[in-house]
């Protein structure tokens, strides 16, 4: 598939996202919600442990923002879950609008254009394509811009407390979706071809089970058997090539995340022991910028990890609306 055809796919798949806009806008906003949550408990979190260590403030005396604090994870938990809720919501409305159409296309078209693809295709654009384009919606499209504001939020609030730590947050980011993109351009066409293995088996299979009497009589049972086991066969390689390709998109996202975190820690290590003088403003390196660095961090590249994970979504659904783009277009269904 070319460049341009799937630059068209995925026009094609935000456009359908309109159906639902207020509430990906909704999961969206709770998103950042979350990331503001998250800066406000590493920030207590620094500041409670600075105290009790180097204040040597009692216990007693940091009990207000102890309860503040096991608010806060209750909070966040309740957005979180709440956002989950809130796009679970957004992708089953536009999933629900994009079978109607496709039924009512065949409808249109008439029984006798539909018999001239396998009952199996149908049935698996229906059913099981149509529900893979759920996680794009649900998840993929609100984390893009979760990508990019949580992490300058995060940015924003390390920065006025170590400008060093902020940096290497800053400089080691776009590293990851580098790679990402890299993986992901091979990720693309392994799924185009696993989707279709999936519709050429299950066409096969569906067609061969309706055909069963008849085969049985001209005595092709072990023959048909055979095409199947090796569409099976097929379809298991492809699929595995798949995982292959999700592992390494998980390692490579792993590796730099490690790497960075390693870093900062690397660098307040070396702040601490006097063998560094930098990024702070006159006031020295504290043990709380440190603990909200280090908090920070691997919530810093956790927005760009979960968007790895959903990528391969993106290029899932882009296959799923070519099927659907297709029957949309067709003659057959707009006459």
């Amino acid at each position: 598939m070319n460049k341009t055809r799937q630059k068209e796919l995925t026009r094609w798949l935000k456009q359908q996202s309109v159906i639902s806009q207020r509430w990906l806008n909704i999961s969206r906003l709770l998103g950042f919600v979350s990331g503001l949550l998250i800066v406000a408990q590493a920030w207590l979190m620094a500041r409670i442990l600075d105290h009790m260590i180097m204040a040597n403030i009692p216990r007693e005396a940091l009990l207000l923002p102890f309860i503040v604090l096991v608010l806060i994870f209750i909070l966040r938990a309740w957005v979180v879950w709440l956002r989950e809720r809130v796009g679970f919501h957004a992708g089953q409305h536009i999933r629900f609008e994009i079978r109607r159409q496709v039924l009512d296309r065949l409808q249109q078209a008439g029984p006798a254009w539909i018999q001239g693809k396998p009952a199996g295709s149908w049935a698996t654009l229906i059913l099981e394509q149509i529900d893979d384009m759920h996680d794009y919606y649900a998840r993929y499209l609100p984390q893009m811009a979760l990508a990019v504001c949580v992490p300058l939020l995060i940015v924003a609030a390390v920065f006025p407390s170590n400008w060093v730590a902020a940096l290497i947050l800053l400089g080691t980011a776009p590293l990851i979706p580098l790679f990402m993109a890299m993986v992901g351009m091979g990720a693309a066409d392994a799924n185009r071809r696993n989707f279709q293995a999936l519709a050429r088996l299950s066409g096969h299979f569906l067609d061969r089970l309706r055909g069963m009497e008849t085969l049985r009589i001209f005595g092709r049972g072990e023959a048909e058997t055979e095409s199947i086991r090796a569409a099976s066969q097929d379809f298991r390689q492809r699929t595995m090539e798949v995982l292959r390709l999700a592992f390494l998109s998980s390692g490579v996202l792993e590796f730099f995340t490690s790497l960075s975190i390693a870093l900062v820690a690397v660098y307040f290590g070396f702040s601490y022991l006097g063998e560094l003088d930098f990024g702070h403003y006159g006031t020295g390196v504290t043990l709380a910028a440190g603990f909200l660095a280090l908090i920070l961090a691997p919530e810093f590249f956790q927005p760009l990890r979960d968007l790895g994970t959903f990528l391969s979504r993106q290029s899932t659904s882009r296959w799923c609306s070519r099927q659907s783009e297709n029957l949309h277009g067709n003659p057959a269904c707009t006459s």
